[in-house]
């Protein structure tokens, strides 16, 4: 798991998508990289998170914590920044190695879940999609998910 942020190419290609998070350039969400079914993910971390089963919280004293919702695919290498270095709490940081494998876990399982679900929706679009997906950002990468 590496931190990072998301490059000013990937903010331009997607400004017209409204559930992925922009604070604008020069406040950027820090990110986790991880790689899950042959897709990298950015995965943002938040400050005021709401505490649902789709974040992992990371720092309950700022209430912040990787939202899994507001993943995105990132399909190409200059999506990413690598000219600047991201910097948290170093507390936060162990934390976040530590549990490592829990979060990518997690995480998986989540893909898994979002995808079934809009595989369910698309063979029967009467079925309404589960809500807890309606401001899912990998809405905008199923083509890259494989669910096309």
């Amino acid at each position: 798991m590496e931190l990072r942020y998301l490059s000013s190419i990937f903010y331009q290609k997607y400004k017209n998508c409204k559930e992925i998070m922009s604070k604008g350039e020069t406040r950027p969400y820090i990110i986790i990289l991880v790689e899950v079914e042959n897709n990298k993910f950015a995965i943002p971390i938040r400050t005021n998170l709401h505490k649902t089963k789709d974040c992992y919280e990371t720092n309950p004293k700022t209430n912040s914590g990787i939202d899994y919702t507001k993943a995105v695919v990132i399909s190409r290498d200059d999506y990413i920044d690598f000219t600047r270095y991201p910097e948290i709490e170093h507390k936060e940081y162990n934390y976040i190695k530590f549990k490592e494998r829990e979060i990518k876990t997690a995480f998986s399982r989540f893909v898994v879940e979002y995808k079934k679900d809009f595989i369910r929706h698309k063979k029967n679009p009467n079925i309404p999609s589960n809500p807890r997906f309606q401001y899912c950002s990998l809405q905008y990468f199923i083509k890259e998910l494989g669910i096309e």
